[in-house]
């Protein structure tokens, strides 16, 4: 096994999917390059629990993932596919393994280009196939030949949270080639969205079509702000005294910053809105709420004890 996504991700093989998020996020900030600036450790940390999460938060290849991990098909080391920069299996490892546990197991079809993992899958079913190139058979039935299917690519590309809201333009380079792709990412794009660039995959020998490149996009976690839906939520600080008595906080927005009154009694944990200052998806606007959160002193002086006292509540 070339790499313990698991034990990347510190959490365990019964983890839910809540726990292998919290697991991320926490790791994610610890290790975010913003935080870490010139740090190349901290970097490849970051590089190598956000190619454990992008596997581990999506349950087919979560499932895939989990067989071939049981069976040590990555033993020898990653498979080759996939994009210069861009973690994972690749589509040299899950893109087969996908037409395998769908139409092997029944026996309708085989694999185009598997490689070396024949006997593994075979032994798996106790049938046999031949991967190499477009004849198949299963217990039972005559070989058969059938037309090459047409491919499409899988990867990933990670982005900053800044870049989802107001979208951006990013080159991508073919791992092993010198073709470099434009990508367009749209404004808002999710957490787990996907980027379709047709005629970008791999080619069918047979026809000389091509498949689509379909690039999942993982949207890094940003310090200020979490998003839900078009709604953007952070938080603001302040001191005992300012939430007994109000005041007036400079608050972070996504384009600017902006005073934010804070009302005399504010509890800590009071959320504020601020209307039409979340994200904008065509014609949908959000809001931007902020957290209140009160600082409370952990020495006080004998007089402000005193004062305390008095105080009676």
């Amino acid at each position: 096994m070339a790499k313990d996504f698991y034990e990347i991700l510190g959490v365990s093989e019964n983890a839910t999917a809540d726990e292998i998020k919290k697991s991320f996020r926490t790791l994610a900030k610890k290790y975010h390059p913003d935080r870490n600036q010139g740090d190349k450790t901290a970097e490849a940390k970051f590089k190598e629990i956000s190619e454990a999460y992008e596997t581990l938060s999506d349950p087919k290849k979560k499932s895939e993932y989990d067989t071939l991990r049981k069976y040590g098909a990555f033993a020898g080391g990653p498979q080759p596919g996939g994009f210069a920069g861009q973690g994972g299996f690749g589509p040299g490892a899950f893109s087969f393994f996908t037409n395998f546990s769908q139409r092997g197991a029944r026996g309708g079809e085989g694999f185009d280009n598997i490689g070396g993992l024949d006997d593994l899958f075979s032994s798996i079913l106790g049938g046999g196939s031949s991967f190499g190139g477009a004849t198949s058979f299963s217990p039972g039935r005559k070989p058969h030949r059938r037309r090459a299917k047409v491919a499409d690519i899988h990867t990933t590309l990670s982005i900053t949270f800044m870049e989802a809201v107001h979208g951006a333009r990013r080159t991508i380079q073919l791992q092993g080639t010198d073709k470099k792709l434009a990508v367009k990412i749209p404004v808002g794009i999710n957490d787990g969205g996907k980027i379709r660039l047709r005629g970008q995959g791999q080619q069918d020998p047979l026809n000389r079509q091509k498949g689509d490149l379909i690039i999942t996009v993982r949207v890094m976690p940003d310090q200020n702000f979490e998003r839900k839906g078009n709604d953007i939520f952070s938080s603001v600080e302040i001191s005992f005294k300012e939430a007994a008595l109000g005041c007036k906080k400079k608050v972070r927005t996504l384009s600017k910053m902006i005073m934010l009154t804070i009302p005399p009694g504010t509890q800590p944990g009071t959320r504020l809105r601020l209307k039409g200052q979340g994200l904008a998806v065509g014609s949908a606007q959000g809001d931007q709420y902020v957290e209140i959160k009160v600082r409370v002193p952990d020495k006080l002086t004998e007089k402000q004890k005193k004062l305390l006292d008095e105080w009676g509540e």
